[in-house]
């Protein structure tokens, strides 16, 4: 053809063509680093620590284009890019932090674009000042970099920045924001954790960046006062506003509803008052709503059911929050997530509540007043994958829609009122689900012939039967405690699952099994907790238990186990928690336990236990529960208790976590049923803050040491039914958090301290059948107690005894014999 190009002509010009694009599209092809750029990167990095040698790269010998974390242009060599953010941000991160200073060097790589410093840790020094003047830079993100100090107002000299983040840093704060006005370019802002309480006027500077798309300043120190400077600001380019953890403690400004353009908004634990506005209704291409964690009241505006582009919608722990659920909510058609748990919500929740929500993955109504009411062969439009609806009222019968759900992973309907038999689908239905928390309810149903697979499975306190489930290895929690289980345990400890088990949480207590407790234990290495208190196991401890050596809690109260504890246990080196009261176990306590030191509860009450109280029981120094009553110790009180220091200083909270299994959504926690101030009560969420010594109905003998006062922090002291002499101690009154004290039925002598009197939090006193003398210290707290609690003493006057204690005297003793009668 007359117009064709000869093949032999095309051919060259497709070949140069070829290494043209070759050139322009693949970095660092040419090699051409800049010797100045190069050096001044080497000297960079000469500055900085690198303990994980990540920029091993960097040396003369390579072309700095080539370099690990430096990007080139392809053409001219000049060095446009440095991510040095950390790379390892998902796994153990902090192995691979960089760190040290900062050189001034990055002032040589003129055209620097992109600068990222993120998660590192370069441990509390100041942002260089020296940023503000690479004026090349378009990106800057030194978050989570251990900055501190405050940031440099230099950085508003980068007039063509785009994305700014210095989120998350170590004490970051700024005395005054008028610099970042002069960011005209810059459409990202991240200051998360930055302290801005000193800039009154934040709000004023930052809406004058007429390009700003995305602004985060959560955990910023903002409140009331910060706001009310400027009652409008033109956040019309905004799509994303997030100024979650703040203290605004008022309604939502109006200008809020003035950003138009929003996508998302998380407004999200900031104590915003007030009711939700019907304006909600005008951000109509809103996406993300978050308002969870606030003080809001009435009811949910029916405008929000106009925001057709909704996905995500967070009303919850709002307790103020009233009415019904509206159910223009039902129109959301692209809603994927629905939170209103944690209000005050009431009504019934019916079909039309759902109407076109065919995309609803997340439906969380849990702790609300809301009623289920749906016909019985309803089929929801939606395929769920969590359901929280605890402490929502689903009805008696057991939902017969869920078996509709076959993409749920997790759910919950703890205390939700159902009072039925589990239908014949459900475990079949239920096997792959990852969690399933029905607790507190009335289900009943018999599990023999169910093999359980789910990960996290609680059904405690309901009306299930029969022999335990088999397990498979899959099961991680399995909490079936407060229900009517009975027949042996050993089927279930003594089957060998198919792989290794993942068992970590056991508790079958209160249940009715019976027999031994089976020599099987080691086939389940990953248990941590183990309650199987309350039951009727009888029997020894067996050896194999000392093989589970991640152990942290061990209850076996209230059986009718015997024998001695056997020494395999010292082999579980992280147990946190020993409960075996209420059993016939024998012998002395073993050295083991009190040298166990990361022991925080010893409950071991109600025994045969016999001999002294070891003294190494002193370096338990995270000790916060220690109960010996009522076996056959004998000797004295060791005087070192005063060492350990959780019960005289402010322990470390964390502590306790040994005493917690977390897993997703929600966590085990281990309970104690306690004797305080005469009165047994189940410890659960606040065992934690319970400070406590009880050695009463024992043998022990010579006086109440005075290191023992030393431990301020201790709430109850029980040393009653004993054979102690001797005096009280004027040191009691340093035991400032005392709220019970027994030391009745022994041999006491001398008067009571007048320091007594410090005692402000006293509630139960008892020092009765002693040989106290002399008159009672006067003090408002003392004088409240009835008198019983200083009867049986002769030589003891003053009030509140009666002062014509003859008349009286027929009465007390009466009131005293039944008083005891009833313990």
């Amino acid at each position: 053809m007359r117009n064709s190009i000869p093949v032999i002509l095309l051919f060259p010009l497709v070949c140069f063509l070829s290494s043209i694009i070759s050139i322009l599209c693949e970095p660092n092809t040419l090699g051409v680093c800049n010797e100045k750029e190069k050096h001044a990167l080497l000297r960079f990095k000469q500055a900085i620590s690198d303990p994980a040698n990540l920029l091993s790269s960097w040396s003369m010998d390579e072309d700095c284009c080539r370099w690990e974390a430096v990007r080139c242009n392809n053409v001219t060599g000049r060095v446009v890019e440095l991510q040095l953010g950390n790379p390892y941000v998902d796994s153990d991160y902090t192995n691979f932090m960089l760190g040290g200073e900062i050189s001034p060097a990055l002032l040589e790589l003129e055209f620097l674009s992109y600068l990222n410093l993120s998660w590192n840790y370069f441990e509390g020094r100041p942002i260089p000042s020296f940023l503000g003047s690479m004026g090349s830079l378009r990106y800057l993100d030194l978050s989570h970099a251990g900055f501190g100090g405050v940031v440099p107002h230099q950085l508003g000299n980068l007039s063509t920045l785009r994305h700014l983040d210095l989120g998350y840093n170590s004490g970051l704060y700024v005395e005054n924001l008028d610099w970042i006005s002069h960011l005209s370019f810059l459409n990202y802002l991240d200051m998360d954790g930055v302290d801005l309480h000193r800039e009154v006027h934040w709000l004023e500077s930052v809406s004058m960046i007429p390009s700003l798309s995305e602004l985060h300043l959560s955990d910023c120190r903002l409140d009331r006062n910060m706001v009310s400077s400027l009652g409008y600001a033109n956040f019309t380019s905004l799509t994303v506003l997030d100024i979650c953890g703040n203290d605004f403690d008022q309604e939502i400004p109006n200008w809020l509803f003035n950003s138009t353009s929003l996508v998302a908004l998380y407004l999200y634990d900031n104590q915003f008052k007030g009711q939700i506005s019907e304006s909600f209704g005008q951000l109509k291409y809103l996406e993300y709503l978050d308002l969870y964690w606030n003080s809001f009241h009435g009811p949910i505006p029916t405008s929000i059911g106009n925001l057709s582009s909704l996905r995500y919608l967070f009303i919850g722990e709002n307790p103020l929050i009233n009415g019904t659920l509206p159910t223009s909510l039902g129109l959301l058609s692209n809603l994927e997530d629905l939170h209103v748990g944690g209000t005050s919500l009431t009504g019934n929740i019916s079909e039309v509540h759902f109407t076109t929500l065919l995309k609803l993955k997340v439906l969380s109504i849990y702790a609300t007043s809301l009623s289920f009411h749906v016909n019985s062969n309803w089929t929801p439009p939606f395929q769920l994958k969590y359901l929280k609806a605890d402490s929502c009222k689903m009805g008696l019968k057991f939902p017969a829609w869920l078996k509709t759900q076959n993409s749920l992973s997790l759910l919950f309907l703890s205390s939700s009122g159902i009072v039925d038999t589990t239908p014949n689908w459900f475990w079949k239905w239920a096997s792959s689900i990852q969690q399933i928390h029905l607790s507190d309810n009335q289900i009943s149903g018999d599990l023999s012939q169910v093999v359980l697979n789910n990960t996290v499975l609680d059904l405690s306190s309901n009306c299930f039967s029969g022999r335990l489930s088999l397990l498979s290895s899959n099961v991680v929690v399995l909490n079936i405690a407060n229900n009517s289980f009975s027949g042996q345990i050993f089927p279930l400890i003594c089957r060998k699952t198919d792989g290794r088990s993942k068992l970590a949480v056991l508790d079958i207590s209160n249940n009715a099994l019976s027999g031994e407790l089976s020599d099987c234990w080691m086939h389940w290495p990953s248990l941590t907790h183990i309650n199987l208190g309350s039951n009727n196991l009888s029997g020894e401890i067996p050896n194999s238990m000392g093989s589970l050596v991640a152990l942290k809690a061990l209850s076996l109260q209230n059986n009718s186990l015997y024998g001695d504890i056997p020494s395999s246990l010292q082999n579980c080196n992280v147990l946190g928690l020993i409960s075996l009261s209420d059993n016939k176990f024998s012998g002395i306590i073993p050295r083991w336990i009190v040298e166990r030191t990361t022991l925080l509860v010893i409950h071991l009450r109600s025994n045969k236990f016999m001999g002294d109280i070891p003294p190494q029981i002193c370096q338990l120094s995270y000790l916060r529960v220690l109960d010996l009553a009522n076996n056959s110790l004998s000797g004295t009180i060791p005087t070192c208790l005063n060492n350990i220091s959780s019960m005289a200083a402010r322990p470390n909270e964390g502590d306790f976590n040994v005493l917690e299994a977390d897993y997703d959504y929600e966590s085990y926690i281990e309970s104690l049923i306690l004797s305080i101030k005469g009165r047994d009560s189940k410890y659960k969420e606040i065992l934690r803050y319970v400070r406590m010594i009880d050695l009463s109905s024992n043998n022990l003998s010579g006086s109440i040491p005075v290191e023992i006062f030393s431990l301020s922090r201790l709430q109850s002291l029980n040393l009653s039914h004993n054979h102690l002499t001797g005096m009280i101690s004027v040191e009691i009154g340093g035991m400032k958090y005392l709220e019970s004290l027994d030391l009745s039925r022994n041999n006491l002598s001398g008067e009571i301290p007048q320091t007594m009197t410090n005692l402000t939090f006293l509630d139960v006193l008892n020092l009765s059948y002693n040989n106290l003398s002399r008159r009672i210290p006067s003090g408002t707290q003392i004088q409240t107690f009835s008198p019983l609690s200083f009867f049986g003493n002769a030589e003891l006057c003053g009030a509140p005894l009666p002062k014509n204690l003859d008349f009286h005297i027929n009465i007390l003793k009466e009131r005293v014999k039944k008083s005891w009668q009833h313990v």
